[in-house]
């Protein structure tokens, strides 16, 4: 922070010495000679830090960070919830749609997890309607088959138990 300060106030006072000696200057050519040269100054000032650079020293101050000053939980959430709540409506309609095919009226809720590389991934399903039991293990079968939710992870329920 110290070196962010320190270029902050060298282009400040830069800018402050320029303006006077530009104030001070005849009007004529002397000026514009002068504003062209003052400017070329503050431009030189402005960039230097980003040409000497030490980009080890930034990681070090990244890295001397309070752990709570970065919240990458939080920035995670925001992100990927977001994604996580469509996609399991997406699959929720899908298997909805593949009971409509198969003559059920049903709904379903699928609960996704993010696996490695932040997917979300379907690891439980639940769902409620009046199928029959050749319909349920259709749908049992396509979910194994096409999602890779496992038996145990399939919850059926009628109507009236909801």
């Amino acid at each position: 922070m110290e070196i962010i300060r320190g270029w902050i106030l060298s282009v400040t006072v830069s800018a402050i010495v320029i303006a006077a000696a530009e104030a001070l200057m005849p009007a004529g050519a002397v000026k514009k000679v002068g504003k062209l040269t003052g400017g070329l100054i503050l431009i030189l000032g402005v960039v230097q830090p980003l040409v000497t650079l030490d980009y080890e020293d930034l990681y070090d101050m990244v890295m001397a960070l309070p752990a709570g000053a970065i919240h990458q939980e939080t920035l995670e959430e925001r992100t990927y919830n977001p994604m996580k709540e469509i996609i399991e409506e997406e699959l929720s309609a899908y298997i909805v749609d593949k009971g409509s095919q198969l003559g059920a009226d049903c709904t379903a809720q699928v609960v996704c997890a993010m696996e490695e590389g932040n997917v979300p991934v379907p690891i439980r399903v639940t769902v409620v309607g009046m199928l029959t039991p050749e319909q349920k293990v259709a749908l049992s079968c396509y979910m194994n088959q096409e999602l890779g939710l496992p038996r145990e992870a399939q919850i059926y329920r009628s109507e009236e138990a909801s």
